[in-house]
């Protein structure tokens, strides 16, 4: 018997004593294998993140420039705040899949990647000639950008999804962000390798917008998806 089918049994005992609760709890984890939890959702965002970069290399294979890009600042910079994120949203995803649990140090890690994205990000933009800071801020990729990243996110969320519901979550909405923002995070982390944008202000601002929408649709759906 799972977490999640334990809660559901007890739950629906009329009476049912806390101490009665906590047994049931307590022997469903003496019989369950150790971390199964987290195995599943490691395959579980694992597969997710596998199709996703089967799916990019399909439709747009790695930048030509690869060769050029790689001892650069920005091109690492772009790979670590998404890859950031993702750690972040992980670690948040790990604790809400627990009854009552709150995001915990997930919370605290994914302000700190933010913050420290978004000051790299206007010192860029400070240093950088009046003409040029358009170009900076919208790139030449934006028609395309968001949809992509919120397109190879799909396989990861469905993933992230069905790792959740092998949990017991009860802040749904708070649960279903924080397997959007990871779903969101890897996806952007993957597109990053195909994507030939250097500017930080542009990372910053539309990387985050297509990770945050991915958290925010992800957050509507937990309360459908997730009830258990």
């Amino acid at each position: 018997m799972t977490m999640r089918r334990s809660m559901r049994f007890a739950g629906g005992q009329q009476g049912l004593s806390t101490d009665a609760l906590i047994d049931a709890l307590a022997g469903d984890a003496a019989t369950s294998p150790a971390r199964s939890p987290r195995r599943t959702l490691a395959l579980a965002v694992g597969a997710g993140t596998f199709v996703s970069a089967i799916a990019m290399l399909a439709l747009l294979g790695v930048r030509p420039d690869m060769a050029t890009a790689l001892p650069t600042f920005g091109f690492w910079i772009k790979l670590a705040f998404p890859l950031g994120i993702a750690i972040a949203g992980l670690m948040a995803f790990d604790r809400l899949g627990r009854p009552g649990a709150r995001a915990g140090g997930g919370y605290r890690v994914g302000l700190a990647v933010v913050a420290v994205m978004v000051l790299l990000a206007a010192t860029q933009l400070t240093l950088a000639p009046a003409g040029q800071m358009r170009t900076l801020v919208m790139g030449h990729t934006l028609d395309h950008c968001t949809a992509l990243i919120a397109l190879l996110s799909l396989p990861i969320l469905a993933g992230g999804l069905y790792a959740m519901r092998q949990m017991a979550p009860t802040r749904l909405r708070l649960a279903g962000a924080a397997v959007g923002v990871t779903a969101g995070a890897l996806s952007a982390f993957v597109y990053a390798i195909a994507c030939d944008e250097t500017a930080l202000p542009f990372i910053a601002l539309w990387y985050g917008l297509s990770i945050a929408l991915v958290g925010l649709v992800s957050a509507l759906l937990g309360p459908r998806l997730l009830r258990w």
